[in-house]
């Protein structure tokens, strides 16, 4: 159930092995929220930056071999009282900041551990006060409509660092990359040996519609949607506003500028275009700046006091004890998990390994 990357991931692996796979997508296009779109030969990205980087060669063959990928290095720059610095933030950078001094104090005062308590407290921590008021409190604020102590730390973990090495770039991954032709020719490629049936929204209630007893099935949608109790977890979505620049070739100085001030409504814009060298010297380019609240499953709401993962654990255990089909659930959306792409490609193609090793088709 659903035609995203791990849902897609899945059918290719058994496929290849000799399955009959079909696919149900609730949407009438393949690509969930991974998906671009383009308009007078400049690409977008409707749901948000995704940006392909792993150091799993074994994905990397998979998707490399499936389309072809531009090279392309991800920065990401945050735009601290004028100043635009890259994220995460080099100590180098923050030298031009009106109170560099302050920051510079705290952080030679920073206690040696990382306090994992909660997402405040782990930022602070990792960033002293005042860099992380100025470079991520207000930010998360606004991305996720509560109080950052209310979140917990693994929203922080991978994602909130302090660099001190002179590397720029948002990832350190050995494979990056972006599709040539956009995620939809990625996914529409991985599922090219399955029936998929778009428009198709599937729930628990259906399986005896669609599935024979003892088949497998692989949900990759939300686990409170698939059983019948929509709005049981909290999630959090974006919505995008495209502003076409039909004379400029590049807007920006990086794809993603983050706009941390509370005074921007906002949280970030993007220029997909930066992916594919190419197009930079093209006149025209598209901005997306991503505002939150919108009513969409994006990302789940990982919260301090971990009420959602007890729900998320109920669910799961809900199909476990499902005895007409075994259920396995992968991806983002099914396993309530803020992963990276190359995870959901892998958590896609685990559960098909187990399908395949089981024998069951």
């Amino acid at each position: 159930m659903g035609a995203g990357l791990s849902g897609a991931a899945a059918a290719w692996l058994l496929a290849r092995r000799g399955f009959t796979v079909e696919v149900y997508e609730q949407a009438h296009v393949v690509g969930g929220h991974v998906r671009t779109e383009w308009f007078r030969g400049i690409p977008y990205e409707p749901h948000g930056a995704h940006i392909f980087h792993t150091n799993h060669r074994s994905v990397w063959d998979i998707v490399s071999r499936s389309v072809e990928f531009a090279p392309y290095r991800h920065r990401v720059l945050t735009r601290l009282r004028g100043h635009l610095v890259s994220w995460p933030p080099q100590k180098a950078e923050l030298c031009a900041l009106a109170d560099f001094a302050d920051i510079a104090q705290e952080l030679t005062d920073r206690p040696g551990t990382v306090n994992e308590s909660d997402f405040e407290s782990y930022c602070v921590s990792v960033l002293g006060p005042t860099l992380y008021a100025e470079s991520v409190r207000d930010y998360t604020e606004k991305q996720w409509g509560r109080h950052p102590r209310s979140l917990s730390a693994m929203v922080a973990k991978g994602r909130v660092e302090l660099r001190d090495d002179g590397y720029a770039l948002l990832f350190r991954d050995t494979y990056q990359g972006w599709p040539r032709r956009g995620y939809g020719e990625l996914v529409e490629a991985l599922l090219s040996r399955a029936i998929v049936h778009l428009g198709s929204k599937v729930t628990v209630d259906d399986l005896s519609e669609i599935a024979r007893a003892g088949q497998p099935v692989i949900v990759t949608s939300a686990l409170d949607d698939f059983l019948g109790e929509p709005d049981a977890l909290q999630w959090r979505g974006v919505r995008l506003q495209p502003v076409y620049l039909p004379q400029t070739t590049l807007a920006q100085q990086a794809m993603v500028v983050n706009e941390p001030a509370a005074t921007t409504a906002w949280t970030r814009s993007i220029e997909t275009k930066w992916a594919l060298g190419e197009l930079h010297d093209v006149p025209g380019t598209i901005v997306m700046r991503e505002y939150p609240g919108a009513q969409a499953k994006h990302y789940p709401v990982l919260d301090s006091a971990g009420e959602n993962r007890r729900v998320q654990q109920e669910f799961e255990h809900r199909l476990r004890a499902y005895s007409r089909n075994q259920i396995h659930p992968a991806g983002r959306l099914a396993t309530y998990s803020y992963i990276n792409m190359d995870a959901a490609i892998l958590s896609g193609l685990r559960v098909a390994e187990q399908i395949v090793a089981q024998g069951i088709s």
